[in-house]
């Protein structure tokens, strides 16, 4: 079975056709995901999404809802998962491919966990048309992937445990982060006190 066969995988909006529009149509203010809102780990960074004038009444297919996962066309090919309400209603750019999994058969947790499999990397990086650093694939290549279908209980365990990870992976790299500014500031403190003469 390959993804295709249980989810609808579709490129992103054009945008530049979409911007030709504006001319004759009334416009309204969307969010739009770029490149910069995918952080490696599989995450989008909300400082990124850009802000941008489109034709009213973009189709749904092109907005971000619950559950979708998104994925780069262009390396590293990181997939994100849309589980907050806040991430819904975001413009999609061709440059990613939008997969919308059919409940019936799977949830999508599974296929996130799926398409960050070494084995699925592997075969996007093999398939990618140009340099290994700049290469693209195609949204169809995605929906060619193999997968192994479980039950719908058991894709739910894997997808509980993928969840708890993420969890902490975040809060790791948010404690890091926090941790690297604290002693950025207090070597920076301790340097001052020293040129100041106040530590012996």
């Amino acid at each position: 079975m390959t993804i295709g066969e249980i989810a609808v995988v579709r490129t992103g909006l054009v945008t530049v056709r979409e911007k030709k529009k504006i001319s004759s149509s009334q416009t309204c203010e969307y969010r739009v995901l770029n490149l910069k809102c995918i952080a490696d780990e599989g995450y989008i960074n909300k400082k990124h999404i850009e802000i941008d004038e489109y034709p009213v009444g973009l189709k749904d297919d092109y907005l971000t809802s619950m559950g979708d996962i998104i994925v780069r066309l262009s390396a590293p090919y990181t997939a994100v998962l849309i589980d907050q309400q806040d991430l819904c209603g975001i413009v999609v750019p061709s440059h990613f491919a939008i997969i919308r999994v059919d409940s019936r058969y799977a949830i999508p947790e599974y296929i996130f966990w799926s398409l960050r499999r070494d084995k699925n990397r592997i075969t996007m990086m093999q398939n990618s048309s140009g340099s290994t650093a700049f290469g693209t694939i195609s949204s169809g290549l995605i929906a060619s992937l193999p997968i192994t279908l479980l039950p719908l209980h058991e894709q739910q365990i894997i997808g509980d445990l993928l969840r708890l990870s993420e969890r902490e992976q975040e809060l790791i790299n948010k404690l890091a982060e926090e941790k690297k500014t604290y002693n950025t500031m207090l070597l920076n403190q301790i340097y001052d006190n020293m040129k100041r003469g106040n530590i012996q």
